[in-house]
């Protein structure tokens, strides 16, 4: 018998595979959804759990947040099971303690030294030398992001997080009831009166018992107690509490492609499911994936929404094109309109006119961008790259070939995760290789993962081995 590994709360759009794929890790799903416990037979478990796994705000990923050593094991765990993706883990935990010594004063702010890492911290009138007890009030995922300290640190369990330097109740946003805030405000209260500590109750609370909540509230308290006490004794700096950790997996189509795989052995998945939702065709899914659970053909179907989008986009409106980069960038393209669509019996090619507005440089041409000049965009779906051709009337300014997942279609919408490689071709000159140092030290970073990381070194070879065939002359 498999022993439960981890307590994994899991939701949004991945919630299916996913809760497959850590199953059969050997972890406890709790919280689900009705829907989640039905279709694995599982039983409602409203048991607090570890690591939580949902949503990147823009639907492209997953973030996993929970106690340190159950939350690497649920992130590595995913990782281990789906590729070609992009990857961020936090290597500072999110609201640890930290005792601080003051390393510089600035006036109103102070530097200060944890340790692991330097930060500001402002309404600070320490001298250097001195010491000051902060919370991690917002930790670095991706390199070069700037990670933020408090003197409102908090302590967390499962339920309840205890807040030294707030004197307030909050509550998740899933609680939501009065009359449940009011009994656990009642509860907070008979417990922290005088304490000058606050109180914000996690989502699991909506779940426990009082005697649940009141022992943790317990168990919290004395481990601040032991927290300022170490922070009064010690000499800074020093980790004093540890707090959790984050990770950031983004999805690319290609392991949106293995997410849609594993979906597909639990309920009907059409090709392209988790592509879709993440644009935000829920709706369209949904209908076409309840014809197949009513007996149609899972692969008709899915040629059948593929010619549906391609129908919309041949209607000629505007065409948003978001580009994801692996430092979790996303950029937002000039968008454009379908200029026209190819059709042969082995491939699709769509073409997409954009109008450039701005100015400078073309990165690797070395001409000048102006006002009005034209970028015919050719996507071939399927495959892993996307050709900007830059024209100023009927004149041909170069183009260039950016190495990418297989771009995402919607019926008003191109997405791609960039692979941080172009090839450039120009007029009167030699076709160039750009970027490949920022590839590289993506890799080392740890931000692509090695499948992918090959994937882009493959597609760059086969590219510049004769870049020219892949222009477009309109």
């Amino acid at each position: 018998m498999v022993t439960a590994l981890a307590r994994v709360r899991i939701r949004g759009i991945y919630a299916t595979a996913l809760t497959k794929l850590l199953i059969d890790k050997g972890h406890s799903i709790v919280q689900p959804s009705e829907k989640i416990a039905s279709r694995f037979n599982i039983g409602i478990d409203n048991s607090p759990s570890d690591v939580t796994v949902k949503d990147t705000d823009d639907g492209d990923g997953v973030v996993v947040i929970g106690f340190p050593s159950e939350a690497r094991e649920i992130y590595d765990d995913i990782v281990s099971v789906i590729p070609y993706t992009f990857r961020s883990i936090s290597q500072v935990e999110l609201h640890s303690i930290y005792l601080a010594r003051v390393e510089k004063n600035t006036g109103d702010t102070c530097i200060v030294d944890t340790g692991d890492f330097k930060a500001e911290l402002t309404s600070c009138r320490e001298k250097p030398g001195d010491k000051v007890v902060v919370g991690v009030a917002k930790t670095a995922v991706y390199p070069g992001e700037k990670i933020s300290v408090t003197r409102s640190f908090r302590l967390l369990g499962k339920l309840v997080a205890l807040i030294h330097g707030m004197q307030k109740i909050t509550f998740s946003e899933h609680i939501r009831d009065p009359g449940l805030k009011a009994r656990l405000t009642t509860l907070a209260v008979s417990r922290l009166m005088g304490s000058n500590l606050g109180v914000h109750f996690r989502s699991s609370a909506r779940f426990a018992e009082p005697s649940e909540i009141l022992g943790e509230i317990e168990l919290l308290l004395n481990e601040y107690k032991k927290v300022m006490s170490k922070a009064s004794e010690a000499d800074a700096p020093l980790k004093l509490y540890r707090g959790e950790l984050v990770g950031v997996i983004g999805f690319t189509s290609l392991s949106k492609n293995i997410l849609d795989d594993i979906r597909g052995t639990v309920i009907p998945t059409i090709r392209g499911h988790h592509s879709l939702r993440s644009m935000g065709l829920g709706d369209i899914v949904e209908a076409m994936e309840h014809c197949i659970v009513n007996g149609c053909n899972g692969d008709s179907v899915s040629r059948c929404i593929w010619e549906y989008m391609l129908a919309r986009l041949a209607e000629g409106g505007v065409i948003h094109i978001r580009h994801v980069k692996p430092t979790g960038e996303a950029l937002n393209l000039t968008p454009g309109r379908i200029h026209r669509i190819e059709r042969s019996a082995e491939e699709v090619r769509v073409i997409i006119k954009r109008v450039i507005s701005g100015s400078g440089l073309y990165d690797g041409l070395g001409v000048e961008k102006k006002p009005g000049d034209l970028d015919y965009m050719v996507i071939e779906p399927g495959k892993p790259y996307i050709v900007h051709n830059y024209y100023r009337d009927a004149t041909w300014l170069g183009s260039y070939i950016n190495v990418n997942t297989p771009p995402e279609l919607s019926v008003n919408m191109v997405k791609y995760h960039d692979l941080l490689v172009d090839v450039v071709v120009a007029p009167g000159k030699e076709p160039a290789v750009l970027d490949r140092d920022e590839l590289e030290k993506a890799f080392s970073a740890g931000l692509i993962d090695p499948q992918l990381y090959e994937y882009a070194l493959k597609t760059l070879e086969e590219i510049a081995g004769d870049p020219t065939r892949y222009l477009y002359n309109p």
